[in-house]
């Protein structure tokens, strides 16, 4: 997959385009990559187009969180077909871009548009000024087609991003990775830790620090799927506060994975949370963590058995 980032200067020819945020790569959105899916086998370049941030970002809320990272959904959308994914520059210029110019200057000029495909509730350009209707007209001015994807309900709600986001807020991970095409998943590097989960309780885990802007669930242990240069593996996972690091406190995920013993410092891994099994507690001593740790493991190994085997 070709990915275009801090740069306004790209050109193609030939698309499918979906526009949008995609911040929650829920099953709404994937009714949308499959549109262009379906175009790529007629010889189109399947293409997404967002941006570099989101827009809520600079224009309400600066701490604002992404369900998944700039990497994360490079990852995803690469696993899904797509050929090009465009994160365009949000700038002040861009973001005073009138409808009508977005679609004439960016969408037909620079990515050589020729089928779109957006939700019903589409809005872009000057202050979202642009919608279904303005795109239907400018289809027929300007000859692209236009494909409308209604929004996906399910279990008696609309599929959103919002709606991911608060599940996963709330710690109701099995009920976000229902509208989730995928289970909610941290990409990052293995980094050196204190070093108590090999040493001391002889379990050795993998820590990963998330990036700041990477929305998480509450401090807990999951059980989890781990993904290493293509093979699966499960495990637990604690997320919660690690040591202060260059004078700032981080939330950290560290996972110990089941009958692994490779050194993967500083190598990639994928988790993904699959269940919730409890929030983070403070332990009398060590002995009381190592049995609690073992009962966590314990518990996650009849889990995956019953439900992934």
């Amino acid at each position: 997959m070709e990915y275009i980032h801090n740069t306004e200067q790209f050109q193609f020819q030939n698309t499918v385009v979906a526009l949008g945020k995609f911040d929650g790569m829920h099953k709404g959105h994937q009714l949308i990559f499959d549109q262009l899916i379906q175009y790529k086998k007629l010889g189109y370049q399947a293409t997404v187009f967002s941006f570099d941030r989101p827009p809520l970002t600079m224009l309400k809320h600066k701490n604002f969180r992404v369900i998944y990272t700039k990497k994360e959904k490079t990852k995803l959308l690469s696993k899904r077909g797509i050929d090009i994914y465009i994160e365009h520059p949000f700038t002040d210029a861009f973001a005073h871009l009138s409808p009508e110019d977005f679609v004439l200057k960016i969408l037909l000029e620079k990515t050589g548009m020729k089928v779109l495909v957006v939700g019903d509730d589409c809005g872009f350009g000057y202050k979202r000024r642009g919608n279904v209707e303005l795109l239907q007209r400018m289809s027929r001015e300007h000859n692209f087609k236009l494909i409308v994807i209604p929004k996906l309900e399910l279990e008696g709600e609309i599929v959103s991003s919002t709606r991911v986001r608060n599940l996963l807020t709330q710690g109701e991970i099995l009920k976000a990775n229902r509208l989730m095409e995928t289970p909610f998943m941290i990409c990052g590097p293995v980094v050196h830790g204190n070093q108590l989960g090999a040493e001391v309780l002889g379990m050795p885990t993998a820590n990963q620090i998330p990036e700041e802007e990477k929305l998480l669930p509450p401090n807990g242990v999951y059980i989890s799927r781990i993904y290493f240069k293509d093979q699966i593996h499960y495990g637990i996972s604690n997320i919660g506060v690690k040591p202060t690091i260059e004078g700032k406190k981080h939330t950290g995920v560290e996972t110990y994975i089941f009958d692994f013993h490779r050194n993967i410092y500083h190598k990639e891994i994928i988790v993904e949370l699959l269940y919730y099994k409890r929030p983070e507690m403070k332990f009398d001593s060590l002995n009381a963590l190592s049995r609690q740790m073992h009962e966590d493991a314990d518990f996650a190994r009849e889990y995956v058995k019953k439900h992934f085997s």
